[in-house]
């Protein structure tokens, strides 16, 4: 008997068959998730906030918004941030930089509630134990479960993902957020260099800005309102555009921030300096999209080469394989 049949025998062929298959669904699932949660369908968000618009006008409709951003669990928040925080404390970074990286990580991803740093930390904990648990009942009742010595390594490989994983959502929750302000800042710095021009300062051209744009952009509407908030506060103009720069991490608001620094230095017109700004950031916009362009026909050879090449290859020299295979057969 040949070692590569002593090899199966002594393996459990029905639990590497179901281990592969429970991968493969797993792995399709999770995908299929990710695709419908990732898509974003812009034109439905635009109209319904037209219609939440129309419906209860200006005042009740920024009303409306409020409510649909706090979402029907709000006076739940609480209670949960207080069932949380006991969590989150076990994994709380005990470095001071660390925990600030954090806390401009999540609010660089949209949330900016006082609790949402010891919400995310004690999903994290709550997380790892839960799904472990969860993964040793399963097996137990299993028909044939995994030995002593695999059950364990799975287990601890679960806790672990279980765990990290959270980071790389957020990781994907700010790298979306930031991709959505790229794409939309280049027109609304056309609407400031207009509202300029026309006459209007800096700080009234933002507001006016942020109100046009709120149903095409709302992240940016959301951004230039919150730093004219803060001009109108006694922020100085420079602070309050590098803590925009800062609090979305965006490349281009940060250089808008230094240009705009320097333009205050040297009183040079501030309309030219948007209006050379905003043609350099839509020119960067038309790179980036020539750069993925170009990607394509590069992450295509991958699929090609695992997937279409070999079944060609198995069409245009099958026949003659077996032909090869018949003629030595016969002799």
């Amino acid at each position: 008997m040949s070692p590569m049949l002593t090899f199966f025998q002594r393996a459990d062929l029905d639990l590497v068959l179901a281990v592969a298959a429970g991968l493969v669904c797993v792995i399709a699932l999770v995908g299929g998730a990710l695709s419908l949660v990732g898509q974003r369908d812009e034109i439905a968000e635009r109209l319904v906030r037209v219609m939440r618009e129309g419906t209860f006008g200006t005042t009740a409709g920024a009303a409306g918004r409020a409510e649909v951003s706090d979402g029907p669990g709000a006076p739940a928040f609480p209670r949960f941030l207080g069932f949380l925080q006991p969590l989150a404390r076990l994994a709380r970074p005990s470095r001071s930089d660390e925990l600030s990286r954090l806390r401009l990580t999540l609010v660089r991803a949209g949330y900016r509630r006082a609790g949402a740093l010891d919400v995310f930390l004690g999903v994290k904990v709550l997380l790892a134990p839960l799904l472990t648990v969860t993964f040793l009942q399963v097996n137990a009742h299993l028909a044939k479960p995994l030995p002593f010595p695999m059950d364990v390594v799975v287990a601890v490989w679960i806790c672990a993902v279980a765990f990290f994983t959270p980071n790389l959502w957020l990781r994907s929750k700010v790298s979306e957020r930031q991709r959505i302000i790229e794409r939309a800042l280049p027109d609304a710095m056309d609407l400031l260099v207009t509202c300029v021009e026309a006459g209007l300062g800096l700080d009234a051209a933002l507001a006016r800005v942020s109100e046009e744009i709120a149903l095409a952009a709302p992240l940016v509407a959301e951004e230039l309102n919150l730093t004219s908030l803060e001009v109108q506060a006694g922020v100085a103009r420079a602070e309050a555009f590098r803590r925009l720069a800062e609090r979305t991490g965006v490349e281009d608001l940060r250089s808008l921030s230094a240009m705009l620094i320097q333009t205050d230095a040297f009183g040079t017109s501030i309309a030219r300096a948007l209006r050379v700004h905003s043609e350099g950031m839509r020119t960067k916009r038309m790179q980036r999209a020539e750069e993925k362009g170009a990607m394509v026909s590069v992450k295509m050879t991958i699929p090609l080469v695992l997937f279409i090449l070999p079944s060609l290859i198995a069409v245009v020299m099958g026949p003659g394989v077996v032909k090869i295979i018949e003629a030595f057969k016969g002799r």
